[in-house]
């Protein structure tokens, strides 16, 4: 079995920042798994489980919908999709705004572990940086 192209993604992010191929090399993992997330999302819905109640108006509804092994792959098709793209905004964001690479290796692996959490990780590291950087700060 091949590795998730999505891995490329967070390879180029982690270890190649400032390369000036950057963000298309680390879209082509997101837009290939949105591709095979697009026909295994159509292919479930023309062929639905007809034992199945999944829903998506409630939690009860979506346990169910992950029930069905095609279901689970969309799943996390869906998060190889939107975690690398939310680690290129990191990466992008982190350039402009000065946040050293070094402290946003750790929030790229965790958004690549964790999606929410290193992406909250690096809003407050990001936050932290823009205040010790502004004029106002000082440490006596």
């Amino acid at each position: 079995m091949l590795p998730n192209p999505g891995l490329l993604s967070w390879v180029v992010l982690i270890l190649c920042p400032k390369w000036r191929h950057l963000t298309p090399i680390a879209l082509f993992g997101p837009i290939i798994n949105a591709i095979t997330y697009t026909a295994v999302v159509s292919y479930t819905f023309t062929h639905p489980d007809p034992d199945s109640n999944a829903d998506i108006k409630s939690l009860e509804g979506i346990v169910e919908l992950f029930r069905n092994n095609d279901a689970v792959f969309a799943g996390w098709l869906h998060y190889c999709v939107f975690d690398p793209l939310v680690g290129l905004g990191e990466v992008l964001d982190s350039r402009k705004t000065g946040v050293p690479h070094l402290f946003v290796v750790p929030c790229l692996v965790l958004t690549m572990l964790l999606g929410p959490m290193g992406f909250l990780l690096y809003l407050c590291i990001r936050a932290l940086t823009v205040y010790v950087k502004d004029d106002s700060f000082s440490v006596q």
